[in-house]
C-alpha cells in the first residue's frame, strides 16, 4: 500500500509529463530556494555578478529536472515586484530585475531546453508534417485560446497608442502583465498538475488531497508577507532586510484615518490586501476540506484512507493550511483595505456555499451528506469574516469614509477619458493623462495637492481594463472570468476538489474588490489570474464525468 500524501508532496508530473524522479523533493526545493536566495541578495559578495549568475544557473538546472518544483518560486515570489533583484557589473547601472520574473523565465527557458532535448527525433518527425498540422490544428487552437490571443492582441495596441513619454512603461507592462503571465499560463497547463492521477492518490482521497505546486508557492507566499505586515504592526520591520522598494517612499506603516495601516513587501496597504485576498480563500478551502473529510472518502475509500494513515496526513495538513488561512486573513485585516474586506466576505460565501453544496461529491446521481464537523467549521468561518470586517469598517468610518470622494472623483475622470479615447490610452498611460504635470490632465482640482494627484489607475477594474487595453482586451478579460467560473464549477460537478473552491472564492474576492481598486494590471495580481484560470481548467480537463445513474461501479482487485 502507497505512502499517504505529504504537504509539501507536490512534484510528481501528470501522465505524459516529462518527469526525472531521481531527485526527491524535499532537498530540490530547498537547493533551488537557496539558489534564487543566492541570486537575490548577492549583489554585495565578492567577485559579483558572478555568484549571481552561477546560482542562476543552479536554479534552472534543478528547473530543467523539475519544472513542477520550480514553478512554486513564481508566485512565491511575485509579490516582491517591488523590491526586484539587483546585478551589478553587466552595465553602467545595475540591473534591477523582479525576482519572480527572473524565476519564471529560468523555469520557462529550463523545460523548453528539456524538451528539445528529449525530444529530438519526435520533434524532427513531427516539423516534417508541420504544414499539414498546422492546417488541422489552428482552426481549432485559435478557438480555444481566442480570449488570450484578443488580450495580447489588445496589449500590443495599447504599445502603439501609448504617448512618447509612456511608451518606455507601456512596452514594461506588456512584458510583466500579458507576455509573462501567459508563459506562465503555458508552463501551469503543462506541469502545473503535479501529482494529481496517480493510483495512489486515488486511493486515499483522489483529487481532493492533491495540492498544485503553484497553489503551495501562493498559500506560503500570503503567510510570509501576511507575517512581515503583522511584524511591521508590532514595531519590527524586516523588508528593509529584503532590499530597498522601487517606489515613491511609501513608509511601510501608513498612519491614516487614525490607524496604523501596514504594507509588507507592497507600496500601498491596499496592495497588501490584494494579494491575500486571493490568497486566504484557497488556503481556507484546503483546511475546511481537509479537516471536515474525517480521514477521506466514505465506503471503501475512506476505509483504506484511515487503515493507511491518510487520516491522520489530511488532519495535519489541514490545520497547517487553517494555520496559513488566519495569518493571512489577519495580515488582511491589518491593511485597513475596505475592499479587501468587502472581498473577503464575498470569498467567505462562496466558500460556505461550496461547502454546504458538497455538489462535487455527486456520484451515481447521488449526492453525498454534509459533514456536520464541515458545517460547523463552514459557518464560524463565515461569522469570523463577518466579526472582522464589521469591526474593521467601524474603524475606518464605514463604507462610505476615508478615500471614497476621491474614487468617485477618478471614476468620473476615467469615464471622461473613455468618451475622449474610445480605444483606451494605452497600456499603464492613465498616469500620463491623469497628472496635471504633463499637460493632458483634465483631473478635478479637488485631487490636487493630494496622493490621488499621482494615481496610476482609476480604481475600478471595467476602467482599468478599457484604459489599458481598450474595449476588446476588456473582452478577452471578462470572456477568461465567465470561462473560468464555467470551469470551476463543471470541475466541481464531476468530483471534489478544494483548490478549484477555492480559486473561485478568490476570483470572487478580487472582482469584488477590483470594483473599487485594481483586478488585473499590477503584476503579482496578473500571475495569480493566469494560475487560477490554469488551475480551474486542468481541474475540469482531469476530472472524468459523473457516471450516469445506476451505472455498475467496477470491482477493485485486491490481488
Amino acid at each position: 500500500m502507497s505512502k499517504p500524501s505529504a504537504l509539501w508532496d507536490i512534484s510528481d508530473p501528470p501522465p505524459g509529463a516529462p518527469s526525472d524522479d531521481s531527485l526527491p523533493t524535499g532537498p530540490t526545493l530547498a537547493g533551488m530556494a537557496i539558489a534564487l536566495a543566492i541570486f537575490y541578495r548577492g549583489a554585495e559578495l565578492p567577485l559579483a555578478p558572478l555568484p549571481q549568475l552561477l546560482a542562476l544557473a543552479v536554479f534552472a538546472e534543478l528547473a530543467a529536472l523539475r519544472p513542477a518544483l520550480g514553478i512554486v518560486f513564481v508566485p512565491l515570489t511575485a509579490p516582491l515586484y517591488l523590491i526586484p533583484a539587483v546585478i551589478p557589473g553587466l552595465r553602467a547601472e545595475p540591473l534591477r530585475l523582479p525576482l519572480h520574473e527572473v524565476a519564471l523565465l529560468a523555469v520557462a527557458a529550463a523545460a523548453a531546453a528539456r524538451e528539445l532535448l528529449r525530444r529530438r527525433s519526435a520533434l524532427r518527425q513531427a516539423a516534417a508534417g508541420l504544414p499539414a498540422r498546422l492546417r488541422g490544428e489552428l482552426g481549432p487552437f485559435a478557438r480555444r485560446y481566442a480570449p488570450h490571443l484578443l488580450l495580447l492582441l489588445s496589449g500590443i495596441a495599447g504599445v502603439l497608442i501609448a504617448v512618447p513619454e509612456g511608451r518606455g512603461a507601456a512596452l514594461r507592462e506588456l512584458r510583466w502583465l500579458i507576455v509573462e503571465p501567459l508563459i506562465f499560463y503555458a508552463l501551469l497547463r503543462v506541469y502545473g498538475a503535479g501529482d494529481e492521477a496517480r493510483p495512489s492518490r486515488s486511493a486515499a482521497g483522489g483529487a481532493a488531497r492533491h495540492l498544485e505546486p503553484a497553489v503551495l508557492g501562493l498559500i506560503l507566499g500570503g503567510v510570509i508577507v501576511a507575517a512581515l505586515g503583522l511584524l511591521q504592526l508590532l514595531g519590527l520591520d524586516l523588508v528593509p532586510l529584503l532590499g530597498e522598494k522601487q517606489n515613491f517612499g511609501t513608509p511601510n506603516v501608513v498612519e491614516a484615518d487614525g490607524l496604523r495601516r501596514v504594507t509588507s513587501v507592497f507600496g500601498h496597504p491596499n496592495n497588501l490586501g490584494l494579494f491575500l485576498g486571493r490568497a486566504w480563500p484557497v488556503a481556507a478551502a484546503l483546511a475546511l476540506w481537509w479537516l471536515g473529510a474525517k480521514g477521506g472518502e466514505p465506503g471503501a475509500q475512506g476505509r483504506e484512507a484511515r487503515t493507511s494513515g491518510a487520516g491522520t496526513s489530511a488532519q495535519r495538513d489541514g490545520w497547517l493550511l487553517a494555520l496559513a488561512a488566519l495569518v493571512c486573513l489577519a495580515g488582511l485585516a491589518v491593511s485597513f483595505s475596505r475592499g479587501a474586506w468587502l472581498g473577503a466576505v464575498a470569498a467567505g460565501g462562496v466558500l460556505g456555499v461550496g461547502m454546504l453544496w458538497r455538489g462535487a461529491g455527486e456520484r451515481g446521481g447521488e449526492r453525498r451528506p454534509t459533514n456536520p464537523r464541515l458545517l460547523m467549521l463552514a459557518l464560524a468561518a463565515a461569522v469570523l469574516a463577518i466579526i472582522v470586517v464589521g469591526l474593521a469598517l467601524s474603524l475606518r468610518g464605514g463604507v462610505g469614509g476615508g478615500s471614497v470622494d476621491a474614487r468617485v472623483l477618478l471614476w468620473r475622470e476615467a469615464l471622461q477619458l473613455i468618451q475622449m479615447h474610445p480605444l483606451g490610452l494605452g497600456l499603464d498611460q492613465f498616469y500620463y493623462y491623469h497628472n496635471p504635470e504633463f499637460g493632458r490632465s483634465i483631473m478635478d482640482p479637488a485631487l490636487a495637492g493630494t496622493s490621488e494627484q499621482y494615481a496610476s489607475h482609476p480604481h475600478n477594474l471595467v476602467l482599468d481594463a478599457w484604459l489599458n487595453v481598450g474595449p476588446l482586451g476588456l473582452l478577452a478579460l471578462g470572456w477568461l472570468v465567465a470561462r473560468g467560473y464555467r470551469a470551476g464549477v463543471e470541475a466541481l460537478r464531476r468530483g471534489p476538489n478544494p483548490a478549484v473552491l477555492g480559486a473561485l472564492a478568490a476570483m470572487t474576492a478580487g472582482l469584488v474588490h477590483g470594483l473599487v481598486d485594481v483586478f488585473y494590471f499590477v503584476e503579482d495580481l496578473a500571475i495569480i489570474f493566469w494560475m487560477l484560470l490554469a488551475l480551474v481548467e486542468r481541474a475540469r480537463e482531469h476530472t472524468p464525468p459523473p457516471r450516469p445513474s445506476g451505472a455498475s461501479t467496477p470491482s477493485r482487485s485486491r490481488g
